[in-house]
């Protein structure tokens, strides 16, 4: 058993389990606790069997409400960007960009959750909660049936987060895995507002 899903496991036999209202508003409060959010990150795919299939390096930067940064380092640059109203989705070596309209779908992505709890948390999700004092884990469960994912499961040690763990519908598991993690980052508003270097090719995604 992978040790993020025994950790979990291990909190609901030991631990009294909170549910739905309480442990929905326990992690709008931890989420919108600070309104900035920088941290390294390194997502990993795994198929059914535990195998890693691709795995990829960054650095999220948030503002809430809705506005992200999601920037991937390794192994080939990508750039994800919210700026509350339109994400883009930018490929250097591509020289291409796409951009769309913040849609109930993309309110369902792992950086939108963070970005915009309130909202995204109290409409779309049932929630438990497990945990001690040290370590404290919320499982989420869409509540739409064509959603992204099966389940995500957020996961606290000493109240700073350090992974999410997402599984389909196939069980193919995505692991991510955060650290430097910082809740006091000064940014800008102009940060998430994407500037297209000269050359690139714009496309509308609908």
């Amino acid at each position: 058993m992978k040790p993020i899903l025994y950790f979990f496991v291990a909190l609901v036999l030991t631990q009294p389990v909170l549910a739905d209202d309480l442990a929905r508003n326990n992690l709008i409060e931890r989420l919108e606790a600070t309104s900035t959010l920088q941290a390294s990150f390194i997502q990993r795919t795994l198929k059914s069997n535990k195998q890693v299939i691709e795995e990829s390096s960054g650095i999220l930067t948030i503002s809430r409400p809705m506005k992200f940064v999601w920037e991937v380092i390794s192994p080939a640059p990508q750039q994800l960007i919210s700026n509350g109203e339109t994400l883009w989705v930018y490929d250097p070596d591509l020289e291409q960009a796409t951009y769309q309209a913040i849609s109930d779908q993309l309110l369902q992505s792992p950086a939108m959750i963070l970005a915009q709890p309130q909202e995204t948390l109290t409409t779309q999700y049932d929630v438990q909660e497990a945990g001690d004092d040290t370590l404290v884990a919320f499982r989420l469960f869409p509540k739409d049936e064509n959603a992204l994912f099966a389940e995500l499961t957020i996961l606290y040690r000493n109240n700073i987060i350090y992974e999410i763990r997402i599984l389909d519908e196939l069980d193919q598991q995505t692991l991510i895995s955060f650290t430097d993690v910082d809740y006091s980052f000064a940014v800008e508003d102009a940060f998430f507002e994407f500037q297209a270097p000269d050359g690139t090719d714009m496309f509308e995604q609908m």
